[in-house]
């Protein structure tokens, strides 16, 4: 575990990230948020494979070197990402697709 990092997109914006076994995983509301899911934690357990993501409870975040809050919070590797960005309605996820 390489501890949090940032990824930052022009049109994007910046997301939370971590490594996980050599891959990126990426803080789901903070996807979810910048593409204008309103319900974060809903939109997460529904469009997302079990396979694409996992649940980072209140008690094992330090494990991580991250902070989401008193819940915790979803996070999501790629193929997750992509699944939120193809669903998103936004002009921008739009142009992303194409």
């Amino acid at each position: 575990m390489d501890g949090i990092k940032t990824f930052t997109n022009k049109e994007f914006g910046t997301v939370r990230t971590i490594v996980k076994d050599g891959e990126p995983w990426f803080v789901g509301k903070d996807v979810a948020e910048i593409l204008g899911y309103e319900r974060t934690t809903k939109v997460i357990s529904e469009r997302i494979d079990d396979d694409d993501k996992f649940m980072v409870s209140s008690k094992t975040q330090s494990q991580f070197g991250i902070e989401l809050g008193q819940r915790g919070g979803w996070l999501i590797n790629e193929s997750g990402l992509y699944s939120l960005i193809l669903g998103s309605k936004l002009p921008k996820a739009k142009t992303f697709k194409r």
